[in-house]
């Protein structure tokens, strides 16, 4: 049961991914221009990762209070948030790092 739940997860995060970034097979293959900035992006990105980290305290809180018993999915929102926001702080190097190349560039 454990390994069912963890697939479906996998696949929610998957789908979530493809809806905050747009990216799907049609994209990957160049058939597909939203026209979207890399700062739309970023911006539903933080919002994404914000609203989940609200979730996560929200679930967090009522564990505390005993007004919620299902410590498994508490624990499922813990873990999704955490690689959200790693993936966030990779991200944010990259960016520093690719500005950084850049602001070193010689002309």
């Amino acid at each position: 049961m454990n390994g069912l739940t963890s697939v479906s997860g996998l696949q929610n995060y998957q789908k979530a991914l493809e809806n905050v970034t747009d990216l799907n097979k049609s994209s990957v293959l160049g058939t597909q221009s939203s026209g979207k900035q890399f700062g739309d992006y970023l911006t539903d990105a933080v919002s994404s990762l914000n609203s989940n980290m609200k979730t996560m305290d929200e679930g967090t809180t009522d564990m505390i209070k005993g007004d919620q018993s299902d410590l498994g999915s508490i624990m499922t929102k813990m873990t999704e948030t955490q690689l959200l926001l790693q993936t966030a702080v990779q991200v944010r190097n990259k960016c520093l790092d690719a500005y950084n190349d850049l602001k070193n560039m010689q002309f």
